[in-house]
């Protein structure tokens, strides 16, 4: 795993065994939560998120990115964020129509706003005990989506997951919520555990003439602020 640094945004990128330049692979994205917030990688680094990532990648094969959140919170690094992803979707190696997303807490956040701004640009999204704008809802009609969170979570009311599903599949999408009776915020450990949700996850190719039904800027998001107990 190597630490690069984007503009002003650090992250770790990793590379499956025998990775060759010029095929193509998959790639997952991972958005942390707030309390990996930090100047230096190093904790991001022994996140079990990311640690349970490595374990699937030799076998799975995919190319995995995690970009560091140093403050504040992912809406306030979308424009960033967003130019770091369009630029590995246009690596030479990176299959475009294989991006796949994913987030915990803050990073759950991070996944919905991502994926609202360029649902074109991924395969899948699965977000985590987090929340979105329910408005923006009608860009993931066609972006397979799968949100998981804990029902006795008092960090992130599980009804902001619920909204958000429920919106998108208003709009006439596919999207699904998996609640955990008897968990609470922390319930990726479960989600990052399950096989079936790497099966899921990396199942999907992206349909490359997908356009966005409407056009969304990041400045909304720049004044967007979450909890930061996230």
């Amino acid at each position: 795993m190597e630490e690069k640094t984007f503009e002003e945004l650090k992250y770790l990128i990793s590379y499956p065994e025998g990775f060759q330049k010029d095929k193509k692979y998959p790639l997952v994205i991972f958005l942390h939560g707030a309390g990996f917030r930090d100047e230096t990688t190093d904790r991001l680094q022994k996140n079990a998120c990311v640690t349970n990532f490595l374990k699937r990648q030799d076998a799975r094969g995919y190319v995995f990115l995690a970009p560091l959140c140093k403050s504040g919170n992912w809406y306030e690094w979308m424009s960033v964020l967003v130019s770091l992803v369009k630029t590995y979707r246009e690596m030479s190696y990176i299959d475009e129509t294989r991006v796949h997303l994913t987030g915990n807490s803050m990073g759950g956040y991070g996944t919905w706003a991502l994926a609202t701004l360029h649902p074109n640009w991924f395969a899948s999204a699965m977000p985590i005990s987090g929340g979105g704008i329910g408005a923006f809802a009608m860009n993931l009609i066609n972006l397979p989506v799968r949100a998981f969170h804990g029902l006795r979570d008092k960090t992130v009311d599980p009804i902001e997951s619920l909204q958000m599903v429920k919106a998108v599949n208003m709009y006439g999408g596919h999207a699904e919520l998996i609640l955990f009776p008897e968990l609470e915020h922390n319930c990726w450990d479960e989600v990052y555990s399950d096989e079936k949700n790497y099966d899921w996850l990396l199942s999907f190719t992206a349909n490359p003439d997908q356009s966005l039904v409407e056009d969304l800027s990041t400045t909304y998001y720049g004044n967007k602020k979450i909890s930061n107990n996230c």
